[in-house]
């Protein structure tokens, strides 16, 4: 692929926020930013300040370009918002924070928000993210990857998560119509939209970032909202980067019906596979103990079957 992109190193960059418990996940996406990056796009890994040595360790193995830096390096560039504030929250929302607000620390106008459990599957270029210049495109859509999969997969209260998620948002940011979906992992960002939302929302309603995840903890939702109100660049549109499996169903079905990578990168640049099922990289120190562990997979094996007698049962009936 010839990229029409201006080649400054500044505008795009691709970014991890993570902690011990994924090394192993952000190694392997390490390996494959390694195979794949054809534009040497910069990547940079934020970890909790105790944990930044190992990170560069295992990481420079694989990846020695890689810059893995403290996460309070961020945190301290997020207005009215102390450490104390950031570290008394769950960790799933302090991640929402920091991954929205690397942007304050100037490497790039742009980033592609990895999460660790992304892996690219085929050569990408600052052309898959940029329009032009320092102008990303928009991932919008409405939803239809995850909400198709809750009808047949038994998930149903599932559509009823994805709009009390996204609904709240859209009705604070005050922006009527369809409700959209701006993920998922990787998520691509503009720092313009982040300021516009910072300029336009936040210091009007004497609010810090911090209040609003708090509030409504989805950052993508804020982040695309803010983009269709305040309309800080232009908006380009993309379909999901990644092949995202959100339920370990769907990664069987696709599985037992011969969706393979090379099917993927068809269409996707990489696949996310949940760290919440997809187990067997998780760090030692966050291991479940044997019982629970037999647990998951004796449900999982179960899943398994259940879904390939399914599959059997519909192709006799056909």
């Amino acid at each position: 692929m010839i990229s029409n992109i201006v080649m400054n190193p500044k505008n795009i960059s691709l970014y991890c926020c993570s902690y011990l418990k994924d090394i192993n996940r952000v190694v392997r996406l390490s390996e494959s930013i390694s195979k794949y990056n054809s534009d040497n796009i910069p990547f940079f890994i934020s970890v909790p300040d105790d944990e930044v040595q190992e990170f560069r360790e295992k990481i420079g193995n694989v990846l020695k370009d890689a810059e893995v830096i403290p996460e309070t390096k961020i945190i301290s560039k997020i207005p009215h918002v102390s450490k104390k504030q950031i570290y008394s929250i769950r960790g799933s929302l302090r991640q929402q924070i920091i991954k929205s607000n690397f942007w304050k620390l100037g490497y790039s106008e742009n980033y592609l928000c990895l999460d660790s459990d992304c892996i690219f599957l085929r050569n990408f270029y600052k052309s898959d993210f940029l329009v032009y210049d320092d102008i990303p495109y928009t991932v919008i859509h409405e939803g239809r990857s995850i909400l198709q999969p809750t009808l047949f997969l038994s998930k149903r209260k599932h559509r009823e998560y994805f709009n009390a998620d996204r609904k709240p948002i859209q009705s604070a940011i005050g922006r009527p119509g369809i409700t959209y979906d701006f993920g998922y992992a990787p998520f691509l960002w503009s720092s313009k939209v982040w300021q516009s939302l910072e300029t336009n929302f936040l210091i009007p309603n004497k609010k810090s970032f911090l209040d609003i995840i708090v509030e409504n903890g989805s950052e993508f939702t804020w982040y695309g909202e803010s983009l269709l109100k305040f309309r800080a660049i232009p908006i380009i549109p993309r379909e999901e980067l990644f092949k995202h499996y959100h339920y370990y169903d769907q990664y069987i079905l696709e599985k037992v019906i011969g969706i393979n990578d090379e099917i993927i990168t068809k269409d996707f640049l990489g696949k996310v596979l949940q760290s919440s099922w997809e187990r067997k990289l998780t760090h030692k120190s966050s291991e479940k103990g044997v019982a629970s562990r037999i647990v998951f997979f004796t449900k999982n094996m179960l899943k398994t079957i259940y879904l390939k007698l399914r599959i059997f049962k519909n192709i006799l009936v056909r």
